[in-house]
């Protein structure tokens, strides 16, 4: 009798222990779940990005890893460059974003774009950019630095890009006035101007140099070009050629030489004309006055 009841202990024993395994088991997954930190990450697929292009479109995709116990929303907050348009959307672009909310522990994370590029009106330099995406729930919350990266690119231009005709006298000065721009985004140094002719002409250009010419910057340069004076009256072309150290730009104009001589004509007309008005001013003047 007493040893079937040690065995009815043992059996209860048993049977109670096994009870405290399977509740064990059963609960402590979601008893880990509950106790489990809280906390966002932020990872970027590639957080620096390169383009030799000052109107470049920077486009970052950055992963949100949430880990936690329950879904949440989260706030979502970017900054940018001063003079630059700076926003978050989803991952295919087809709407912009502020608040997302996610699900705790998803074997693939949710991802988004932050999307920035420079206002037609800003003007690019060759340098870093930064850009930082923050993710915010209550006390959760993380960040990401970004950056944008505008390579050197040297591009200058002469306006207007070509000048088809102009009209100019043999054998004396004639001006015109063009314009030279640094359209890139590194700034441009020892900057010559030159001209390819025709024979004994003299081209020269006011200033002769300019040192530096910052991004975005332009000056008026003044051409002086003055034909041989026993030019023919006819079309010629010249190339007006800028060259600094870092590029080189020409542009092409088309003038008509008038010959000097047919400029006197045309003067020693119009004095002419001048003088038979007079006289017939006077004579008619005289006519009254009888």
């Amino acid at each position: 009798m007493q040893e079937e009841i040690k065995e009815m202990k043992l059996i209860r024993i048993l049977f109670y222990v096994f009870l405290v395994i399977i509740t064990s088991v059963v609960l402590l997954p979601s008893t880990l779940v509950l106790a489990q930190e809280e906390t966002i990450e932020l990872k970027a697929t590639y957080p620096r990005l390169e383009s030799a292009t000052p109107e470049a479109i920077f486009k970052f995709t950055v992963s949100l890893i949430y880990r936690g116990g329950q879904a949440r929303e989260f706030d979502l907050r970017t900054s940018g460059p001063f003079g630059w348009n700076t926003y978050i959307t989803s991952i295919n672009e087809n709407s912009r974003i502020s608040i997302i909310r996610l699900e705790p522990n998803e074997p693939t994370p949710y991802q988004v774009k932050v999307i920035t590029s420079p206002l037609p009106s800003t003007v690019v330099t060759s340098k870093d950019y930064k850009i930082t995406l923050e993710a915010i729930s209550g006390t959760i919350r993380d960040s990401i630095e970004l950056t944008a990266v505008v390579m050197p690119m040297y591009s200058l231009e002469l306006l207007p890009r070509s000048l088809y005709y102009s009209e100019m006298i043999a054998g004396e000065d004639n001006f015109l006035n063009i314009t030279i721009k640094n359209a890139g985004s590194a700034e441009l140094t020892g900057i010559k101007f030159s001209a390819h002719e025709p024979r004994d002409w003299t081209v020269e250009f006011q200033p002769g140099e300019i040192n530096k010419l910052a991004p975005g910057s332009t000056r008026e340069i003044e051409v002086i070009i003055k034909p041989a004076s026993n030019t023919e009256d006819r079309y010629y072309d010249i190339t007006l050629v800028a060259e600094s150290r870092q590029v080189q730009q020409t542009i092409n104009i088309n003038v008509r030489v008038k010959e000097l001589k047919f400029v006197w004509m045309w003067i020693g007309a119009a004095i002419a004309l001048i003088v038979i008005g007079a006289f017939i001013f006077i004579f008619l003047r005289l006519s009254r006055n009888k």
